[in-house]
């Protein structure tokens, strides 16, 4: 009967060994499939310390669950894809006064869903990864073409972006429960795609 008592023994430690050894790389899988691009970002920005980028991005989560967001109604939706629409089609005429007018309703949107100012693509990030590289470079893009001309194909790419993470936004109920799954995001193509073709040329007169 001791020998019996002593395998139990033994083969709890083994298991409680294994379930310390194996939290770990669950956690990191986690992380790395709901943040993305972002969990190697967070990576770089701690010198390659998985500990601290992921200490990082567990943060992200606990904070951004934590916020008071509010869902958006029907006609709120309604009237911010239509401003959306004629965004797109202005930047035919003027792309840099599109881009403009896209961030602006894209920041319009997010103090009225209660994302906060400061550390706005942070708790992003935790619901909308996917769409965080391409939103930070069209960031970058706005801010150098406040001191420098920025080229049509530039603008393309950073009004895309904001409209694909205003498109997220819009199709997503922010009054989910934490962790439960996401709707399908449906792409609404730019009028007569003109976006997705390539830079378009202002008309002159």
């Amino acid at each position: 009967m001791a020998w019996v008592i002593v395998i139990i023994a033994v083969l709890a430690v083994i298991a409680a060994t294994g379930y310390v050894l194996v939290l770990p790389q669950l956690r990191t899988r986690r992380l790395r499939e709901r943040f993305g691009p972002e969990y190697e970002r967070a990576l770089r920005g701690h010198g390659d310390d998985v500990r601290a980028a992921e200490r990082e991005l567990t943060a992200r989560v606990r904070q951004t669950e934590a916020l008071p967001l509010r869902p958006l109604g029907a006609a709120e939706r309604e009237a911010a894809r239509a401003r959306l629409t004629e965004v797109q089609e202005l930047f035919v005429d003027d792309p840099g006064r599109a881009v403009g007018e896209a961030d602006r309703q894209l920041t319009e949107l997010l103090d009225r869903l209660g994302y906060p100012a400061d550390g706005r693509p942070e708790a992003l990030s935790v619901h909308h990864a996917p769409a965080l590289p391409a939103y930070r470079t069209a960031l970058g893009t706005l801010e150098r073409a406040q001191a420098v001309q920025v080229g049509t194909e530039e603008l393309r790419c950073a009004l895309v972006a904001v409209r694909d993470l205003t498109q997220r936004l819009l199709a997503t109920d922010v009054a989910e429960p934490a962790g439960a799954p996401r709707p399908a995001l449906r792409k609404a193509p730019a009028p007569a795609d003109q976006l997705s073709r390539g830079p378009a040329e202002p008309r002159t007169s």
